[in-house]
């Protein structure tokens, strides 16, 4: 009977599958780390909060926009000005109830500065994410704790009804502008450092500038915000408004720290940055070469063997190397030619004889079965050796000599 051939063994997993489950377990560990990196200046414009990524209604995303359309340079800054930083020509801080006044006086501390003010309480909808449901209007004791740490007392009042204003100020930006239906309109009744720049037509303050026009406040946000630049007139008053309040023709940024929105530096996040990312990239490919040597081995791996090694082999190679150490190789010639002529004379059976004597009748022997050395020449030869290799040629001879004279096989 023939037997069956025997069944080949299937693998368990394609090796082309395998290789490109490695490649997405590695490009998803680099984009979890790049994300974890930048994670901070990803998030935010979904809370429905007045700062300048928020959509809603008392957000100010539309304000960047526009800005932006009129070619204007709108930023959104996430971080702190570093110490020694030339400042933009107008910053916009836009806090709301909640914000630190200590961290809004922090941050107002230089360059030149539009805060405006928070107006509405709202709450988010449920039904569109990052949009928001007026509730109420926040109270003067609110908005007066916010500023007293940054600006002194400043008190406010909203008027229970809703129309255009007309704003008045002496070369004041955007004076003599109309507005559009402003509702609630909020205005600035008393403040201690503060003096009026644009005010309505009943004397409420709108704008409010210190004595070095160096800080100004707004009173209602609904000028600037989402909401209110759904009238026309009111995106011509805040176009005209902010190109009024700049120092120079520098560009504008929108400061969104104070709302919560911070992106400390991190290390992490510089390894990704210029110029460090090159160094990254670089690491990266060395682990990826580090990864396919260890992936494609040259043969068989070598066995690993104890660290201190046992028995008679492990003797002579440490008594080897000890000899090596000390540079005496050579010394060992004609030690080595007394135990070759010992074990030659005992393999011959000679008689004890003297040393000359049994070195005459192993000469006479090696002149009779005609062999190539003698052993008078060999001792000559051993102890003229001045190097390893010298030593290396002695043993070769003694070795050559004894088989002959033994008739052993080689």
């Amino acid at each position: 009977m023939s037997q069956a051939p025997p069944a080949t063994e299937t693998p368990t997993f394609s090796p082309i599958i395998v290789a490109w489950l490695v490649v997405a377990g590695v490009f998803a560990f680099c984009a979890f780390v790049v994300l974890s990196a930048f994670a901070p200046d990803l998030e935010g414009g979904l809370d429905g909060a007045p700062h300048a990524l928020s959509r809603s209604a008392v957000g100010y995303a539309g304000l960047v926009r526009l800005l932006k359309a009129e070619g204007e340079i709108a930023l959104i800054s996430r971080r702190e000005p570093a110490r020694g930083e030339a400042p933009p020509a107008l910053t916009v801080v836009t806090p709301s109830v909640a914000s630190d006044g200590d961290a809004l006086k922090t941050r107002i501390a230089q360059g030149r500065v539009l805060i405006i003010l928070p107006k509405w309480a709202v709450t988010p909808d449920p039904a569109n994410p990052g949009w928001v449901r007026p509730f109420g209007l926040y109270k003067d004791d609110q908005i007066r704790l916010l500023l007293k740490a940054a600006l002194g007392t400043v008190r406010t009042a909203q008027r229970p009804d809703r129309g255009a204003v007309r704003l008045a100020g002496d070369s004041a930006p955007a004076a003599g502008m109309v507005t559009g239906p402003i509702d609630h309109l909020q205005t600035i009744v008393a403040a201690e450092n503060l003096d009026p720049i644009l005010s309505d037509p009943r004397g409420g303050v709108v704008l409010a500038a210190t004595d070095d026009h160096r800080i100004y406040v707004l009173s209602d946000p609904d000028l600037l915000n989402t909401q209110g630049l759904k009238s026309l007139a009111n995106a011509r008053v805040a176009s005209a408004l902010i190109r009024g309040l700049k120092v120079n023709a520098g560009g504008l940024v929108f400061d969104v720290t104070v709302n919560g929105y911070n992106s400390p530096p991190s290390l992490l996040k510089l390894a990704f940055q210029p110029p460090f990312v090159g160094a990254t990239l670089c690491l990266f490919a060395a682990a990826l070469l580090m990864g396919l040597h260890g992936a494609n081995r040259f043969g068989a791996p070598r066995r690993v063997g104890r660290a201190i090694a046992l028995g008679k082999l492990a003797l002579a190679d440490n008594s080897a190397a000890l000899i090596r150490l000390a540079r005496r190789e050579h010394r060992m010639a004609p030690r080595y030619l007394d135990l070759t002529r010992e074990a030659v004379i005992k393999a011959l059976g000679i008689g004890r004889l003297s040393s000359a004597e049994a070195d005459a009748v192993l000469d006479r022997i090696a002149e009779q079965i005609g062999a190539k050395d003698r052993i008078a020449d060999l001792t000559k030869t051993a102890a003229a050796a001045k190097t390893p290799a010298d030593a290396v040629a002695v043993a070769r001879d003694l070795h050559h000599w004894r088989l002959e004279m033994t008739r052993e096989p080689q």
